[in-house]
């Protein structure tokens, strides 16, 4: 029996039962004898099983929803972790016991874990650790990979033609990674750098936050270029100062997904900037949100974070004061607009 044979006769979970964690399954569904959807609701498990759909999406007919992950773990070993990152630790520590270096973890979580400072300590890059991090931290795994791209739930039900990325440094997750996802109309491409492509994915929700703002305002094509522009130069300059490889930048998992992502009203992140320039506060539109949009927790994280650093990253400073300091949307693209063209990476 052939590598690609074993893998097809695997049982493979899926943990997260929302919209991009459904679409997720069904993508694997063809090739893999099971799906395991987890979802930590009891009800909502049985329901979905019963209904054979889940977040708005109908199920492959080897998908089976369910509640249980201790019996997950007794019979997976490849499972793709797709929650918040604000529950994403406390997970791997519910896991961490029956989970061993056999195992693969390929996450599609685009978010940052942030730890609690100590009253009076600046933040700095200890205090943050990405969802592949958390896992080298809680668990036994080193198998680890993350899926990111241009990968809008609402695309990937119709269909339609895209691509996604599988980084990581062990060829075992890319190999396997790469069979599970790959489809006639769903392209992987491998990446050795899980570190960049996890960054790109992750920052570009700041930006699609300030790009909802944009198109909430009704400004037009060449506002939004000019944007998007800053917003490259930025996702380089915020991962320079981290110390970060830029190889995703140019990639689907970086200005691919900045495109999608800053460009499209399913977008999350980009719905909350919208709804901002329409008139509504932060506070209501979370509180009323079906879905964890994590651009906001990233929005702040990276702002202090760019303080300690004494450096200046314009699009997101702006973005954080009309957030969180009441500052008026049409006062934070003027600033864009006075911003020294000497200090942005195109004009060296």
């Amino acid at each position: 029996m052939d590598s690609k044979q074993k893998l097809y006769n695997k049982t493979v979970a899926v943990l997260g039962a929302g919209k991009f964690g459904t679409a997720v399954a069904n993508l694997v569904a063809p090739n893999a004898s099971r799906v395991l959807l987890y979802t930590n609701k009891a009800e909502g498990a049985f329901v979905s099983d019963l209904s054979r759909s889940c977040a708005d999406q109908m199920l492959a007919n080897n998908i089976k929803v369910t509640d249980d992950l201790a019996g997950i773990l007794t019979s997976c070993s490849v499972i793709f972790p797709v929650v918040p990152a604000a529950k994403f630790r406390e997970l791997m520590q519910q896991m961490a016991l029956q989970l061993t270096p056999e195992h693969v973890l390929i996450h599609g979580t685009k978010g940052l874990d942030l730890a609690i400072c100590q009253k009076g300590v600046s933040l700095n890059r200890s205090h943050i650790a990405t969802m592949s991090e958390v896992i080298i931290q809680e668990t036994s795994v080193r198998a680890i990979g993350c899926l990111a791209g241009p990968n809008l739930s609402a695309d990937l039900i119709k269909k339609h033609p895209a691509s996604t990325v599988i980084a990581s440094a062990s060829e075992k997750v890319l190999s396997i990674g790469s069979y599970l996802l790959t489809n006639n109309w769903f392209r992987v491409y491998p990446s050795s750098d899980l570190l960049s492509v996890e960054m790109c994915s992750v920052l570009k929700n700041i930006f699609a936050i300030g790009a909802g703002m944009l198109w909430g305002s009704e400004y037009g094509d060449n506002t939004y270029a000019f944007f998007l522009t800053m917003c490259i130069a930025e996702l380089y300059h915020i991962m320079r100062t981290m110390g970060i490889n830029l190889g995703a930048v140019l990639g689907p998992a970086g200005i691919g997904d900045l495109i999608a992502t800053c460009g499209s009203s399913s977008s999350r992140n980009y719905t909350i900037g919208y709804r901002l320039a329409k008139g509504e506060n932060i506070t209501d539109i979370l509180a009323k949100a079906n879905e964890v949009s994590e651009g906001v927790q990233t929005v702040k994280t990276i702002h202090q974070l760019m303080q300690s650093y004494g450096v200046r990253a314009p699009i997101t400073d702006v973005i954080y004061r009309i957030l969180f300091s009441a500052l008026p949307l049409k006062t934070g693209v003027a600033y864009l607009m006075c911003y020294p063209a000497k200090e942005t990476s195109w004009s060296t």
